[in-house]
């Protein structure tokens, strides 16, 4: 059996390619591929995120094997698309109090592998710069009314600090791991096609279609109208405010992206972003896409 794990990261376009492959579902387990993504993995038939919440050898364990064995049916493969794979945006999820990146990645990596029973697995792994990532996690917090101040979600971390290499040699540590797959962000637009070709069975890549942008973030003129409204009316409900401001200020209608850092931040954290890549290249079992 394949195994193949796709953990996001998030906001690095998981959602557009989960959108686009529940599109082909019956075609690629008509093709002998089982394709599980967010849709089956956060609530029915399995809440994914809160069977590795309890670590293995939790109370529902043996009901979650059951579900994925259940989810395969009689596909020899199968393909796992689910970013909290990973963890989960919240401030103190995403950053362990020491400043690890997603700091129980590699235990819930493991834990998945086991309920899926089969491998050794592939990952494939999107990886972002650090600023426009983590301001894009603020985001989603934003979003679901969790957070409205950059500056405390940071917590004091820098958000121009790359730890990518850190996370993947935790990944890459991982038992039943055969390789991983990498790629930027990006780059997502250009390797596409190749994407989709080494995650299908041979012929369907051409099929997926290439779904409209998902999870559209907030743009910075929407967010500082967010701000100005939450500030008059301190009782308002942040999510409502979310959704107007993405509304009235949306990126299709040429208002600027999210970036509340100044200029400097990002300049370095491109440059983190390039070292960091060039250590990946280096690392064993690693294998990096590019246009």
């Amino acid at each position: 059996m394949v195994l193949s794990i796709h953990p996001g990261a998030h906001k690095t376009a998981s959602t557009h390619l989960q959108y686009s492959l529940r599109q082909v579902r019956d075609r690629l387990r008509a093709a002998g591929l089982a394709y599980l993504g967010p849709d089956m993995l956060r609530g029915q038939p399995l809440a994914l995120s809160m069977i590795l919440a309890q670590g293995l050898g939790g109370r529902d364990e043996a009901a979650a094997r059951q579900a994925f064995r259940d989810m395969r049916g009689d596909c020899p493969d199968m393909l796992i698309s689910e970013e909290n794979i990973l963890g989960l945006t919240h401030r103190t999820r995403l950053y362990s109090r020491r400043g690890e990146f997603y700091p129980r990645a590699a235990t819930r990596l493991r834990h998945v592998i086991a309920l899926a029973d089969a491998g050794p697995a592939v990952l494939y792994l999107a990886l972002r710069d650090p600023a426009t990532f983590v301001v894009s996690a603020f985001g989603l917090q934003v979003a679901e009314g969790k957070e409205i101040d950059l500056e405390d979600y940071l917590c004091g971390r820098d958000p121009a600090r790359s730890d990518w290499a850190g996370l993947v040699g935790r990944l890459a540590a991982v038992d039943n791991l055969s390789r991983i797959v990498l790629w930027r962000y990006e780059d997502y637009p250009a390797l596409r096609p190749r994407l989709l070709e080494r995650l299908l069975p041979p012929g369907l890549a051409a099929e997926v279609p290439d779904s409209p942008p998902a999870n559209v973030g907030l743009t910075q003129p929407g967010y500082d109208w967010l701000l100005r409204r939450a500030a008059a009316a301190p009782e308002a409900d942040i999510r409502l405010l979310v959704r107007r401001a993405r509304q009235r200020f949306h990126p299709a209608e040429g208002h600027a992206p999210l970036r509340p850092l100044d200029e400097a931040t990002y300049a370095r954290s491109a440059r983190n972003y390039a070292r960091d890549i060039e250590a990946l290249r280096a690392m064993p079992r690693v294998e990096f896409l590019a246009p």
